[in-house]
């Protein structure tokens, strides 16, 4: 097996060896090597230095290192930063101080969130002994899933509840041996237990009263000769792939000209996809922290450490093989896997046959693992019912946040938002200009508007357009849903998130001694305080999710949201430049969270913002290599354009990683692509 992969890009025609991997970080083993050095040899060093007769030459070599950097300083940025010279940029360092200062909270609550919402034990009227199938019709799943989710306490009215059209019930056979752990997870449902501090404890002594819960006993009691009871689950099942092009003329007539309005849906096959990676899940059901280890075709690769009962995954394709180590001996082989799409979740389970061992686990452990146990229960049953592994932590309800349909090929929604453009800027000349452009926000900027209304504060119309922004989100990919949005960003924008990156630019190396090919010349965190423009294309970015553009900033103890919380939901936007033989290769914006945490918090949307034209055969596109469709065998590109905008989701709307969601960087071939990136969390960031 190689450890290097082969991009080719069909539609252009570059073919790029890279190393497979899924993310950007240096993980190479590194060995460390100490050298003593006596004082004998500290000491002729220092008389060295200070020896008068060499301070001429100390002068003359400090003089020209001094050169010679200023040299290779130009050398870095002037061929990449093709950008004309700006001025010079006067940045505010201090924010704005509040004039009532902030209260210090640990609030971190969602008090609206319960991960228990998707189960179902009371019987559901319509259904077969009230627990559906999939064989039931489509109509009476969505009914049967809200009148559930009302019985459940989340709305007063069916009508209020959104359930995707794809949603379906199915029945889960849920082992009776885990009772005792159902009632723990309602119980940290209603005391908001977030890290279950209380329920791995064996002191606590809570009860719950949960309808569902007292329903799981009733079940279990006419079920005493059953080892499972019977429970109502909720699941994702992708539509037909006819209906992918019911749409009319689609996005996909500029890749497939062969399809057409008139032609007949259902002779439409999927096409056969090139890459065949799959997200692998790794779990460490052991009382010990292990090394899983990737057999490279050199050496051993370590890929991570996971802590006992937690997981890790890592995008991989058929045929690789992973093996689970101590610590102590990484060349100890404990457990080795060759993985493929039909077993990507495994498992290292030093404790299930052995008795002794498990007699041994204190209370905390027995539980861990016995979540992690009925985890794997409900996934090889999901598995079996959507075709899907299942990557998140049983249970883990439908998401809180929106989701937009995409239901075919060039479908639309419209999304009109007060974040007009930014169409000028003030020159460096104007100084009260430039310092509110350039502007750090505070907490006291949003009170301001909030309660005295006064919008200029944050929105500096004088610069802005009058009119509301009207953005169109264009579906180009059904699975996994992607969206693009043209003229997303303003020239004036556009260039503003460029001055951020050369201002705030952290790469200290232009890549070139590096040793992967997917390292940037420029990597920049951007918050959304730093300016009123960035403060805008946050607000922006927060309308067209239809998200509370309040949950993607951090809020004070006087702002009061449906999630009560104070700390965004989003990460700080990510600014990268590639130049020539960069980019990466396919992989997951999913998360593993902790076992522990009672949201499993997952990268739910992740929007990509476009700051340069790549064309012709410069390479550059994002890729979705999974991406279903009729006739482009690489899955669905997508071109970069000065502007415009990309979200996908990360997630399907059962809560459940939509690994199809995989996606890569086509390698630069010729200047140099330029983006950010704003990944949003469900429910609230880990």
């Amino acid at each position: 097996m190689s450890s290097e992969r082969t991009f080719e890009d069909q539609g252009r025609g570059g073919v790029y060896p890279v190393p497979f991997t899924n993310d950007d970080s240096e993980d190479d083993d590194t060995d460390h090597e100490y050298d003593d050095v006596d004082d004998d040899e500290d000491d002729a060093l220092l008389s060295y230095l200070f020896n008068k007769e060499h301070t001429k030459q100390h002068l003359f070599a400090i003089f020209i290192a001094i050169v010679a950097s200023a040299i290779s300083y130009y050398h870095i940025l002037s061929p990449h930063d093709t950008r004309h010279v700006r001025d010079p940029i006067p940045i505010q360092t201090k924010p704005t101080q509040r004039k009532v200062p902030l209260k210090a909270t640990n609030i971190h609550h969602h008090h609206a969130y319960k991960r228990t919402d998707n189960l179902f034990f009371c019987p559901l009227n319509g259904a077969e002994n009230g627990f559906a199938s999939l064989s039931d019709g489509t109509d009476s799943h969505q009914k049967r899933i809200q009148t559930a989710l009302a019985l459940n306490g989340n709305h007063n009215h069916l009508n209020d509840i959104s359930v995707d059209p794809n949603l379906q019930l199915f029945q889960f056979n849920f082992p009776k041996e885990y009772t005792d752990l159902a009632h723990d997870y309602f119980v940290a449902d209603e005391t908001m237990d977030d890290y279950y501090n209380q329920i791995l404890s064996d002191e606590y002594a809570e009860m719950t009263d949960h309808p569902q819960f007292q329903c799981l006993i009733d079940v279990t009691m006419n079920n005493q000769h059953k080892s499972t009871v019977p429970m109502n689950s909720i699941a994702y099942i992708q539509p037909n792939f006819a209906s992918f092009y019911s749409g009319g003329i689609s996005q996909m007539q500029k890749i497939a000209p062969s399809v057409r309005e008139t032609r007949n849906s259902k002779d439409l096959i999927p096409a056969s996809l090139t890459y065949t990676g799959f997200t692998a899940k790794f779990i460490n059901l052991s009382t010990k922290p292990m090394n899983l280890f990737w057999d490279g075709r050199e050496k051993p690769k370590f890929r991570s450490r996971i802590q006992p009962f937690e997981a890790f995954t890592t995008v991989t394709t058929p045929g690789n093989t992973f093996y689970i180590a101590p610590i102590y001996d990484k060349d100890h082989a404990m457990e080795r896997w060759t993985m493929t799409a039909d077993e990507a979740v495994v498992t290292y389970d030093s404790i299930v046959n052995d008795n002794e061992v498990l007699m041994s686990l204190t209370y905390e452990e027995k539980k861990l693992y016995e979540m992690q146990k009925l985890n794997l229960k409900y996934g090889q049953e999901y598995l079996a019912k959507t075709q899907r592994s299942w990557l998140s932590m049983f249970p883990r309800p439908m998401n809180m946040h929106f989701m937009w349909d995409a239901n075919y090929f060039g479908q639309e929604h419209t999304v009109l938002s007060e974040q007009s453009h930014f169409v000028t800027i003030p020159s460096v000349k104007d100084g009260k200009g430039q310092k509110e452009i350039w502007r750090r926000l505070d907490y006291a900027d949003y009170d301001t508007k909030r309660e005295q209304g006064q919008e200029d504060v944050l929105n500096l119309k004088k610069y802005r357009k009058q009119e509301p922004l009207e953005l169109t989100l264009k579906v180009v990919s059904v699975a996994p849903r992607v969206f693009e949005i043209d003229g997303f960003l303003s020239d004036v924008e556009v260039d503003h998130l460029l001055d951020m990156a050369s201002i705030y630019n952290i790469t200290k190396s232009n890549g070139e001694e590096k040793k992967k090919s997917t390292n940037r010349i420029t990597n920049a965190w951007i918050k959304r305080e730093m300016s009123p423009i960035v403060d805008a294309i946050y607000h922006r970015s927060a309308d067209i999710m239809k998200i509370d553009e309040s949950f993607l900033r951090h809020r004070n103890e006087y702002e009061q949201t449906e999630i009560n919380t104070h700390h965004s939901i989003a990460e700080t936007m990510h600014l990268t430049q590639y130049v020539e033989s960069q980019g990466y290769m396919p992989r997951s914006d999913a998360t593993q969270p902790p076992v522990r945490n009672r949201y499993q918090p997952h990268r739910f949307a992740t929007v990509v913002f476009f700051l340069n034209d790549v064309v012709g055969e410069s390479g550059g596109d994002t890729v979705f290599p999974l991406a279903v469709n009729e006739k482009n065998h690489d899955g669905i590109r997508v071109f970069p354009k000065r502007g415009k905008a990309l979200l996908f989701y990360n997630m399907l709307p059962d809560g459940n990683v939509d690994d199809l969601s995989q996606h890569s960087s086509e390698f630069v071939q010729e200047g140099e692509k330029w983006l950010g990136t704003l990944f949003v969390w469900d429910p609230i960031i880990n």
